[in-house]
């Protein structure tokens, strides 16, 4: 064979076959690279075409015994049937039964069940809702590793892997039978075959759907919380409920949500999180729901939203729900902690403090940039760090029986009742400290959330 790149395809190719019985598509995907528009098996065949022609002209040029060696690789060992009928025609003893040494797997070529693997999902989807899918599958390790020795032997560059070939027929036959678009970026549904196992996997991947919701009543927490004692097994101290708290918002806004798609199970991520005693007012938290395995997915959120409202026995509000993605949801994370916050709130005072006291000390506290060490109560939760926080905006007004009403517009994650109190001197500057009298917080509210969602 000469040494144009012509005359090296066909010496691999050549060499392949002369190694191990192959099939049209298993031998063009050692060449998928090569030439585009076309398949595999049209490329395989294409060139055992153009092998079995040089065969042809050896036996009628005189060059009988290299005719005859390469239609026994096609007919025998390739199972090419244009070769077979060649060698038939010289007489020539074959015997065409060698399977293809990379697609067989119990006497068949995973090719050819490629039909009826596809009639076996398009059975099984029947009852999920979904608008794209992507097709996977799950390859025979022996399969993939005799693939990669006959490529590093025969210095083989522009192949691609069974698992991709593979996935692309299956995903071609699928697409002819299903009237959903296939969708390689975030599909609905991806339809996993596995070859050695024969079995189907459908895996939905999840729905999000975003909101925001107001906490109307104190004494809820975000997520649910387990007895201390008995880690959510079932106690005397938590009357065997496991819980400290019978509800939560992630529960009140997610059961109806897991419902209404008929998902296996749901996570609740909060744009931040308010304590189980604060309120949450003004437009809302944003909040991000994932279910997973969504088998519906066409919703009435407005229907929803309704039925959340109604459950909730006006604890918990919520609104503007519309469907959303993973990106929303580690955004809300990601912002939680720079995002700006407006709080309001009542505060007491061991002594008295005058008007003027609580306008200087507004005025010292606006604008200025506070140190915070992880507070006492949630150390047992949090690393124990101190975070530099800003205050944007301090307003203090007296009220009665040594009560202050106050306003506070700060950087997330700003810890408000250590601010007020200083925690021991944890937090630096804080309001008792700049009043000179101790201060407590009686009640707190978030008022506002502004973040890139919110302006």
């Amino acid at each position: 064979m000469d040494s144009s790149n012509e005359g090296r395809i066909l010496s691999k190719a050549i060499g392949i076959l002369e190694k191990l019985p192959v099939c049209d598509q298993c031998l063009g995907r050692q060449f998928a690279w090569l030439s585009t528009e076309t398949s595999n098996r049209e490329r395989g065949r294409s060139i055992k075409l153009l092998i079995s022609m040089i065969a042809d002209e050896n036996m009628k040029s005189g060059k009988r015994e290299e005719g005859i060696r390469l239609l026994k690789l096609l007919a025998s060992i390739g199972s090419f049937h244009p070769a077979i009928e060649i060698a038939s025609r010289y007489s020539i003893e074959i015997d065409p039964k060698k399977k293809c040494a990379l697609c067989t797997h119990q006497g068949r070529s995973i090719f050819d069940i490629i039909p009826s693997i596809a009639q076996r999902f398009m059975t099984d989807v029947q009852e999920i809702e979904f608008s794209s899918f992507l097709v996977g599958c799950k390859p025979i390790s022996e399969m993939m590793e005799r693939e990669d020795e006959i490529r590093a032997e025969m210095g083989l560059l522009h192949g691609e892997t069974l698992k991709a070939d593979f996935n692309r027929e299956l995903g071609k036959h699928l697409s002819r039978l299903l009237p959903q678009d296939t969708n390689f970026g975030q599909p609905d549904v991806v339809l996993v075959y596995d070859m050695l196992e024969d079995k189907l996997d459908i895996r939905l991947n999840p729905i999000f759907i975003e909101g925001k919701y107001r906490k109307l009543k104190r004494g809820i927490p975000q997520s649910r919380w387990e007895c201390s004692k008995c880690r959510g097994k079932g106690c005397a101290s938590c009357r065997q409920t496991g819980r400290m708290y019978p509800d939560s918002i992630s529960e009140y806004i997610g059961e109806p949500i897991l419902l209404a798609v008929q998902g296996t199970k749901y996570k609740f991520h909060g744009a931040g999180r308010e304590d189980i005693d604060v309120l949450m007012l003004g437009t809302g938290r944003p909040f991000v729901v994932e279910v997973s395995e969504p088998k519906i997915r066409s919703l009435d959120l407005g229907k929803i939203e309704k039925k959340i409202n109604r459950l909730s026995r006006k604890k918990v509000e919520v609104m503007d729900l519309r469907l959303s993605s993973r990106s929303v949801a580690q955004k809300y994370k990601e912002d939680a902690s720079n995002n700006v916050k407006e709080y309001e709130a009542i505060i007491r005072t061991s002594e008295p403090v005058t008007q003027r006291a609580l306008q200087e000390t507004a005025e010292k506290l606006s604008g200025a940039t506070i140190m915070q060490q992880t507070p006492e109560r949630v150390s047992h939760r949090r690393s124990d760090l101190v975070r530099e926080k800003q205050i944007h905006k301090v307003e203090l007004t007296p009220r009665r029986d040594r009560r202050i009403k106050a306003f506070f517009r700060v950087q997330g994650g700003t810890y408000i009742k250590e601010l007020i109190s200083g925690d021991d001197g944890r937090t630096t500057p804080s309001l008792s400290e700049q009043l000179g009298t101790s201060c407590q917080c009686d009640e707190l509210d978030v008022v506002r959330i502004c973040n890139s969602h919110t302006p």
